[in-house]
């Protein structure tokens, strides 16, 4: 009998020294489990640069038809979009024969924009043109903004030119 327990402690000694260590996986499983968390917290927090949106004004002149400011409405090409250039702001507008509808690409917020249909092709003054304020500093639209102007129904007389201008 005594060969059999001799035998049965060597077997069970042989055996419990073959088992891995478990606590090393553990630790390793645990450093994969944060790796992973810390990757997908990464992956759906939104990146500051998205807050940012580009403007290129090389591509600009491409989508659009430069026109000179101020600019006579019988020289506008038809269903055409038209980009004015401005020292202040850079926006674009389509024109349908009485209404405007634009967006401001680019603009100075320290400074207005305004809008004036010209009652004389060549834009001077005139008791009849027709203002209107498209932004003031510091308030909306901004860049990427919308504008429409809307054609005054209540006027019997019809504009010969288009003006934007920033005053000071």
């Amino acid at each position: 009998m005594r060969y059999k327990a001799d035998r049965t402690f060597v077997l069970s000694a042989f055996f419990v020294e073959r088992i891995p260590d478990l606590s090393r996986f553990r630790n390793i499983a645990k450093l994969i489990s944060l790796f992973i968390f810390v990757f997908t917290l990464l992956i759906l927090s939104p990146s500051p640069g998205i807050a940012f949106d580009p403007i290129s004004l090389k591509k600009y002149p491409q989508l659009s038809t430069q026109v000179p400011n101020p600019m006579e409405m019988a020289k506008l090409p038809a269903r055409k979009t038209y980009q004015v250039n401005h020292e202040n702001f850079v926006l674009q507008f389509f024109f349908n024969e009485r209404d405007v509808y634009g967006y401001v690409l680019k603009r100075n917020k320290s400074r207005p924009i305004h809008f004036r249909w010209c009652f004389f092709r060549s834009c001077e003054e005139s008791a009849y043109d027709f203002h209107k304020v498209l932004a003031q500093p510091f308030n909306p639209p901004y860049a990427s903004g919308f504008f429409s102007i809307k054609f005054p129904g209540y006027l019997k007389y019809s504009f010969q030119g288009i003006e934007f201008s920033s005053p000071k």
